[in-house]
């Protein structure tokens, strides 16, 4: 038995829990010489956790052009700083669901793996505020890996 992901997706809210999925998503690239996707999701005004419980049909009118101009930026930054020779990587910030649309990026591009970050919550905070790792686990086309900020961690810088 083998693996061999060539395309992996590492979506970012730009997190420093978000910052752990890239050293995953980074290693991997490494390890299996794939290619890596990295996409942000700037979602409606409503707050992202409020986005994550609307229907994936929900329209979407708001758009903020220079909103998603700045997020590119920081973007381009961000890669710049965390991955080698990001120039090779693909870089996508969109406007819409979060979960619903990271689903449809990895479907859209033949994705293999997707690499996300999770909070963690439980108990009544996540039944209130639900899980954007939870609803990509469920809806993904593809085999997810969740990296929760923990103790134990077998990437080494």
């Amino acid at each position: 038995m083998s693996m061999n992901p060539q395309r992996i997706l590492w979506p970012t809210d730009f997190s420093a829990l978000a910052l752990q999925g890239a050293r995953y998503a980074q290693a991997f690239r490494e390890q299996y010489g794939a290619e890596l996707h990295v996409v942000h999701v700037v979602p409606p005004p409503a707050s992202a956790d409020m986005v994550a419980t609307l229907p994936t049909d929900t329209p979407t009118t708001y758009q903020d052009d220079q909103l998603l101009e700045g997020c590119r930026t920081h973007l381009d930054r961000l890669v710049a700083d965390r991955f080698q020779a990001p120039e090779t990587l693909k870089l996508t910030v969109c406007f819409g669901n979060p979960w619903s649309m990271i689903c449809d990026y990895a479907e859209e591009h033949d994705v293999d793996l997707i690499i996300v970050a999770t909070h963690g919550r439980t108990g009544l905070r996540h039944v209130l505020i639900g899980s954007t790792a939870e609803r990509i686990v469920q809806h993904a086309p593809c085999p997810v890996l969740v990296v929760k900020s923990a103790a134990r961690d077998f990437i080494k810088d």
